[in-house]
């Protein structure tokens, strides 16, 4: 990455009187400030101008006067001792004065004893006007300031009106660091064309390829099933209702037979409508019905079981989601087994990006890995919340939204605030 590359945008909210580091020590990144800006609702009702202090803390350093002071008593020693016999000669009034002079200096010493002490409170914090804000005379101005992590810097706002800073996380030259392999390798002739292959889901692609699910996961193919289904219900169903009709046709029969045989006395009417009557030939064809509708039942439910079975054993294959600080979502396709990175480790992997729309921006297949610091602000905010906590081997879905990405800043093949995707596998850590 070049010197001073933007990777994220800065925004700071400062209230009167209410002291805040530029940096913390979570998100430890150079900043570089471009704007300050006033809010032009006053908190008070004295509607006094803001103006936006820094303050720094500075190394102290030992005057150098010592020695000039050393040299000084020596000569007055000198002096004395030349003048020792005239100092014998002096009266008894001049001795007076000198113990008046002597009390005198001591009070004088106990005061600038004081003021010493103030001052060495003051020292260290060095305090630097940036600019005056008013929403009558002057709503904004640009800066340029770029303030290093290992520089403890404060800002502080005094008047009636909140002010925001604005800028840019940014790539700083000294931030790279280099060490011994401890796991993994990432040799350039490891690596072949073909070696990294993410598993795509039904619903991406990944260089204009389609690529579909297991067949036993499409939901055409559980549909299709599904009616294979109910067309067997259905030939069964009318099966047994063919089956029964012939059943009650030929009890039909044989009733009709025996009806005549044994007839020998006229009946009413109403009486022959008996069990072997007209009412019985009625009532056959809705006992049949009631039983096919049972049976189709029982075969719904079946099939319903089936597609339940099916859907959880896809719920249980689906790996398990989360959403980090920030609103980074990330998504484990598969564990890895090896050791895990921590903050200050410098990772290798491979990635491919894309954009909302599944349309691939950027991708580290072959050739040599892609290697950065994890968590020293060498890549976007939501690659260091996302990337961590993996294990070498593993594999994973990270989901940015575009205030971890890279905001509303448009860079070539990535529009402004776009939230991006990355399958991330990771190779190595050193």
């Amino acid at each position: 990455m070049s010197s001073l590359l933007p990777l994220a945008s800065f925004n700071l909210k400062l209230t009167p009187f209410s002291p805040q580091p530029c940096q913390t020590d979570d998100f430890p990144i150079t900043v570089r400030l471009t704007l300050a800006s006033i809010d032009p609702e006053a908190t008070d009702d004295k509607n006094e101008p803001s103006t936006l202090r820094i303050l720094k803390k500075t190394a102290i350093f030992a005057d150098g006067d010592d020695d000039d002071d050393d040299e000084d008593e020596d000569e007055d020693e000198d002096d004395h001792d030349t003048d020792e016999e005239d100092v014998e000669e002096e009266d008894e009034e001049a001795e007076k004065e000198e113990k008046k002079s002597k009390e005198v200096e001591e009070d004088e010493d106990d005061d600038s004893e004081d003021e010493d002490d103030e001052d060495e409170d003051d020292e260290g914090v060095e305090e630097h006007i940036i600019c005056t804000l008013s929403p009558t005379t002057q709503f904004q101005q640009s800066l340029d300031l770029t303030i290093l992590p290992d520089e403890e810097v404060f800002f502080v706002v005094t008047g009636s009106y909140t002010v925001h800073l604005t800028g840019n996380y940014v790539d700083h030259p000294n931030d790279e660091d280099e060490d011994d392999y401890v796991y993994g390798t990432d040799e350039e002739d490891d690596y072949d064309d073909d070696e990294y292959d993410l598993t795509p889901d039904e619903d991406e692609i990944i260089d204009e390829i389609e690529y579909d699910l297991d067949e036993l996961d499409k939901i055409e193919d559980i549909e299709g099933k599904i009616e294979e289904l109910v067309e067997e219900d259905e030939k069964n169903s009318k099966k047994r209702q063919a089956e029964e009709e012939e059943e009650s046709e030929s009890k039909k029969a044989k009733k009709d037979k025996k009806a005549k045989k044994e007839k020998t006395v006229k009946f009413n009417k109403e009486l022959e409508q008996g069990p072997t009557g007209p009412a019985a030939e009625k009532e056959a064809p809705k006992a049949a019905k009631k039983e096919q509708k049972k049976d189709e039942k029982k075969d719904e439910k079946k099939v319903e079981k089936k597609v339940e079975k099916k859907e959880q054993k896809k719920e249980q294959k689906k790996p398990a989601v989360k959403t980090l600080p920030g609103g980074v979502i990330i998504e484990d396709k598969t564990v890895g087994t090896g050791p895990v990175c921590k903050k200050g480790q410098k990772v290798g992997v491979r990635y491919i990006g894309k954009l909302k729309n599944g349309k691939v921006f950027d991708k580290n297949t072959s050739g040599k890995p892609f290697h950065f610091g994890l968590g020293k602000g060498e890549v976007i905010k939501g690659w260091d919340v996302g990337v961590a906590g993996m294990a070498v081997g593993g594999e994973r879905r990270v989901v940015i939204p575009a205030p971890m990405a890279y905001g509303s800043q448009k860079l070539p093949g990535i529009p402004a605030n776009s939230e991006l995707t990355f399958d991330v596998k990771l190779l190595s850590i050193k």
